[in-house]
């Protein structure tokens, strides 16, 4: 809708800059500038723009498309970030002005980054209560007076922000941008507002900190759940995040989760005027489209199904490996879910079944049991045909030649989201995933995600490669300790097959896959039930409703 703005778009937003920051404070006489504006408004300090009876402003430009909606933004700013001079305050102005111009309703909670609200008195600048955490920034068409000073003391007091918090010795400096975003909705019941259009932006330095009981909430995706949850309503057309820092992976896969209208910038590649300008149309038109009909969802042939098992075969996981290879009595996990997709879909041609382990360095899919812990040879032989490592069904030995591959040995260490994308990318693989096959990843551990030189957007990367970026095509499924909510995170467990710690980077890279991102919980039930909830979710995908 927006795009035909391109440059001039920036180019108005430039000339707003320049005028806000010569105007100072609210009070300045009005001047007048003939290339961006009809004048500067003497309340705000804002230009004015006259529009009346033309679709466009003076400068010939598009004018701003009519959104007549609440949009309550989460200003989360690190103490650090370079974004206290006064061209990115300006930038910050001219953006909510924008907003208001448009016709929304527009709310700003700011805050530092920090397990509570940074509490000062900037907002009674803008007419707020004291101990009113929200700026009110403009509705109707009309900014509220003061609302830009309030935002510049504001600042000023966050680039002098000092500790609220000693965790043990470990100071909170302000900068971890979840708690900034999500502790405010948790404490605040008016903020944000039921079906507003929540928006929040992260303002960086470098990346999202994790301190705090081993940084558990600061995970972006526990943070990106909760928020799409307590603030969309789980709709992700309510929902597109503003990032920006340097290196930032964490903040980046937070707004990646919540909407793939999010935006991120790495700030030494662009400035903060520039980026918010950018961002600017892909607010409004997120504005626009809150009330319209969801697209329909389309059909995704499922003829044909690639399935990776990425199993933890350390010695802890021994029970739900005999559990999944259908072992002292159990019935075959992987065969009864394979039957019931057949059954289920009644179109299914062909499938590839492959295992990988989570051992780090060997991603490679397995012909041999008790691999890699001990070396292929003709002992273990699982008997596939030279040259394929990987099962074809439907197959009336499935079930037992599943057994032989998946029974993994491992090492202590557990790298299973990585495991998974090196495997599909090992040139041993090639054929595995097929041109027009749905891919499941399935992971299987008791264990975190341990890869510390790789992030959880590089984990993310390589999954979608193999489906060549396409995300519809991908089904990923963490079968592994439940992290908790936000609101209360969760700790070891104990189920049917013994204990397990959180898989809070499995479940960040499961929820940055959006809707083809699954969790389940290890200590919640049988890996039976598990694999009947993934049974829905395929069949979801592949015969979506009308």
């Amino acid at each position: 809708m927006l795009a035909s703005m391109g440059v001039g778009w920036r180019s108005a937003v430039t000339g707003s800059l320049a005028l806000v920051i010569a105007c100072g404070d609210a009070g300045t006489t009005s001047t007048t500038d003939a290339g961006t504006s009809a004048g500067i408004d003497t309340v705000t300090g804002e230009p004015e723009t006259d529009t009346s009876g033309s679709d466009s402003d003076t400068t010939g430009e598009p004018a701003l498309p009519l959104c007549a909606a609440d949009i309550d933004i989460s200003l989360a700013i690190d103490p650090q970030a370079p974004v206290f001079d006064p061209l990115s305050w300006a930038s910050l102005v001219v953006f909510f002005n924008d907003l208001v111009d448009a016709g929304a309703s527009v709310r700003v909670l700011p805050n530092a980054g920090t397990e509570g609200i940074y509490a000062t008195d900037c907002l009674l600048q803008a007419g707020g209560e004291l101990g009113d955490p929200v700026l009110i920034w403009g509705e109707g068409g009309v900014i509220t007076p003061g609302a830009a000073e309030a935002l510049r003391c504001y600042l000023d007091a966050v680039e002098d922000y000092e500790f609220s918090f000693d965790y043990g010795g470990e100071l909170d400096y302000g900068d971890q941008l979840f708690a900034g975003v999500m502790f405010p909705i948790l404490i605040e019941d008016a903020f944000p507002r039921p079906g507003a259009l929540g928006v929040p932006m992260l303002l960086s330095a470098s990346d999202n900190q994790t301190y705090g009981i081993g940084g558990m909430y600061n995970r972006s995706g526990m943070a990106s759940e909760a928020y799409l949850r307590l603030v969309a309503g789980g709709d992700r057309r309510r929902a597109l995040a503003f990032t920006f820092g340097d290196e930032a992976d964490r903040i980046e896969l937070f707004g990646i989760s919540l909407s793939p209208r999010s935006q991120h910038h790495e700030r030494t590649d662009i400035i903060l005027a520039d980026a918010l300008a950018e961002f600017t149309p892909a607010v409004l038109d997120a504005c626009v489209a809150l009330d319209e009909e969801p697209p329909p969802l389309e059909m995704i042939g499922c003829e044909r199904l690639d399935l990776l098992f990425v199993i933890d075969g350390s010695g802890s996981m021994d029970e739900e490996q005999k559990a999944l290879q259908g072992l002292d009595g159990q019935p075959p996990v992987i065969a009864e879910f394979t039957d019931a997709l057949i059954a289920a879909l009644g179109d299914v041609e062909s499938f590839h079944v492959g295992v990988v382990s989570t051992e780090p360095g060997r991603a490679v899919l397995h012909t041999h049991r008790d691999f890699p812990l001990f070396d292929e040879s003709p002992a273990t032989d699982c008997g596939l045909p030279d040259g394929q490592r990987w099962l074809v069904g439907p197959s009336p030995t499935l079930a037992e030649d599943f057994a032989c591959i998946a029974a993994t040995k491992t090492t202590m260490v557990e790298v299973p989201a990585r495991n998974a994308g090196e495997a599909l990318a090992d040139p041993s693989s090639a054929g595995f995933v097929r041109d027009d096959s749905l891919l499941i990843v399935v992971v299987l551990t008791d264990e975190d995600e341990q890869s510390s030189s790789v992030s959880d957007l590089q984990l993310r990367a390589q999954l979608l490669e193999a489906v060549d970026g396409d995300l519809d095509r991908l089904i990923f499924l963490s079968i592994a300790a439940d992290q908790g909510v936000y609101e209360q995170p969760k700790t070891t467990c104990k189920g049917p097959y013994g204990h397990a710690v959180p898989g809070r980077r499995l479940a960040s890279v499961a929820y940055s896959l959006r809707e083809r991102g699954f969790t389940q919980d290890i200590c919640g039930g049988s890996l039976a039930s598990t694999f009947t909830s993934l049974l829905e979710e395929v069949i979801s995908v592949c015969t979506p409703e009308p």
